[in-house]
């Protein structure tokens, strides 16, 4: 069994996928309706995101982990976008390294350098 992809209520699909575009390489999108929602899958490199458009369901506390090949490279490239990390970055007993950013509903994003 494989994990398909990681779902998200985002209140702004345009507003998500602009955030996206600039902390992950994004290889394709797809945009679906399904019984009158707005879907919208980003797929990268070993990833799928589904963004679905419903303000009344965003809620705080999503959490989404990737792994890169080191955390003060990735730091640099998004202080170059203009973002700040949220949390971090911070070194774990178990040799990784990891940062936090915050998405723009509230979704915590992290990126690991494995040890």
């Amino acid at each position: 069994m494989m994990l398909h992809h990681i779902g998200m209520y985002v209140e702004n699909l345009e507003r998500s996928v602009a955030f996206y575009e600039k902390i992950v390489t994004i290889q394709s999108m797809e945009k679906l309706n399904w019984n009158d929602t707005k879907l919208l899958f980003i797929k990268g490199e070993g990833f799928q995101l589904e963004l679905i458009q419903d303000a009344h369901e965003v809620t705080k506390g999503a959490h989404i982990a990737f792994t890169v090949m080191s955390i003060e490279e990735k730091i640099r490239e998004l202080q170059y976008q203009g973002l700040s990390p949220s949390e971090g970055p911070y070194q774990v007993e178990n040799g990784w390294k990891t940062v936090f950013y915050e998405g723009p509903d509230g979704e915590e994003i992290e990126f690991i350098e494995l040890g």
